[in-house]
């Protein structure tokens, strides 16, 4: 008779969650589904394998409600709850936050929300804060946690560069020095556990017409912007060798029943040096499997877009601020109404579906420049627009790039400049939403979105003016 074997299930030091879950996402069937946001991952795959602990990646992407995390806590009692927060997923994020510290766990807040609200998150009832990309600062925590018997006392996250805490009489407080930024090509590839990961790709199919996974290029962003807070990589731009990018999607290709691979930088068609010793790479390696990423008016390359084509990029998602010249020109931003027009045509010509993001609610827009912006995305018929609302108060929905936030020198505008009523605003994103071509949303709410059009264009003509803020 052969002897039993007991399996032991090892405490897990750290356990790394997000807080995006599709049943509370309320555009989670439109065009541009977003994936979960990749940096608990990240950090998760460098903190096991330079700091030597147990970690357990638990994903919430698909669960029904914040119980399932409370169960995962209880049941796995990790000594630190690291929890990613973002300005979308921040009620179930204090939920998180405060569900592991009842259950005895540290509780780490990292990510763009916590980065900016830090005492929020901290009376919500964590006890640090990471403030930058995050892989050195939480090594450096669990080893002083370690010392200290698990106790975030003030003394010990004081030493620690890159984290704020609340001391003992509620006042903020910020470690001296900055956190050790790793040099990107030490950094490992994601944390990915096989069994969940295909558990995940099945669900995705479920939701979308292809099963899906997430990966990066680079972190930070190369194009100036005083918009979003780019509060999490920031800058300098660095970029892994594209070797590197394409080894990544074959090992990804070979493990998984993968359908698409989502860049999720902030811009990939960037530096056609880059870009067309990638496509040479991937057409070799000839993966049979396409990927969609994001593009930028200003930095887009016809060569490289078309090289880019020819390897099995199978979207490019545009960012198209607005239609009107004079918004755009009043805001200083990086691009044109005119590179919006060109970049539409080179992407299109090369047989590339195009996605178009679209910003509702700046800072002094008008209704005539709302009409500009919709005459931009009647021309050119995009599959899919992915529209933020950016008035002051709105949820910042920038879906794809889980770190970039609106904040910043124009968006503090509003308050001065004006913006237009949110009723106005609300019609304007129905229309927008409304002009994707790819019909994701279903034939019976396609053809109502259809029947409406005329209509919502009309109310926004004839609705009041911008307020001020």
């Amino acid at each position: 008779m052969a002897p039993s074997t007991v399996q032991i299930q090892v405490q897990p030091e750290i356990l790394f969650a997000h807080a995006y879950m599709v049943e509370r996402d309320p555009r989670r069937l439109g065009a541009m589904h977003a994936l979960p946001p990749l940096q608990p991952a990240e950090v998760a795959a460098y903190v096991e394998g330079f700091g030597g602990s147990v970690v357990l990646c638990w994903d919430s992407t698909f669960r029904k409600d914040v119980a399932s995390f409370e169960v995962a806590i209880s049941r796995n009692q990790p000594r630190v709850a690291w929890l990613y927060t973002h300005p979308t997923t921040r009620d179930v994020a204090t939920e998180y936050c405060a569900i592991a510290r009842r259950n005895g766990s540290v509780v780490v807040a990292a990510g763009p929300d916590a980065r900016l609200r830090p005492a929020y998150y901290l009376r919500a009832g964590a006890d640090a804060i990471v403030l930058g990309e995050g892989e050195a600062t939480t090594v450096d925590l669990l080893q002083a946690l370690r010392t200290s018997e698990w106790k975030a006392r003030s003394e010990v996250l004081a030493r620690i560069p890159g984290i704020a805490w609340l001391d003992p009489h509620g006042t903020l407080r910020y470690a001296a020095g900055a956190e050790r930024t790793v040099p990107i090509e030490q950094l490992p590839r994601p944390h990915r556990d096989p069994d969940a990961t295909r558990i995940q790709l099945e669900r995705w199919l479920k939701v979308r017409r292809y099963r899906a996974l997430g990966l990066r290029s680079a972190r930070g962003c190369p194009t100036p912007c005083g918009f979003c807070s780019n509060s999490v990589f920031a800058r300098p731009y660095r970029r892994r060798p594209p070797a590197d990018v394409v080894d990544e999607m074959r090992q990804l290709r070979d493990r998984f029943p993968v359908d698409r691979f989502v860049f999720t930088d902030e811009v990939f068609v960037f530096d056609r040096h880059w870009l067309l010793e990638f496509a040479g790479l991937l057409k070799e390696a000839d993966l049979g499997v396409g990927f969609e990423a994001s593009a930028h008016p200003a930095t887009i390359d016809e060569p490289a877009v078309r090289a880019l084509a020819d390897a099995g990029c199978v979207r490019l998602e545009l960012d198209a601020a607005s239609g009107s010249q004079r918004l755009l020109s009043a805001l200083h931003w990086s691009y044109s109404a005119a590179d919006v027009y060109r970049a539409t045509r080179i992407i299109k010509g090369a047989g590339i579906e195009l996605g178009l993001r679209v910003l509702v609610g700046l800072a002094g827009e008008t209704r005539a420049d709302l009409d500009l912006t919709f005459e931009m995305v009647r021309l050119a018929t995009p599959a899919g627009v992915e529209v933020t609302r950016v008035d002051p108060g709105s949820p910042a929905l920038f879906r794809k790039d889980w770190e970039r936030v609106v904040e910043g020198p124009l968006a503090d505008r509003a308050h001065s400049d004006g913006v237009l009523p949110s009723v106005v605003l609300d019609a304007a994103v129905a229309w927008l939403e409304g002009r994707g071509t790819d019909g994701r949303s279903g034939l019976p709410r396609r053809l109502v979105q259809v029947a409406q059009q005329p209509l919502l264009r009309a109310a926004v003509r004839a609705m009041p003016g911008f307020r001020r803020r």
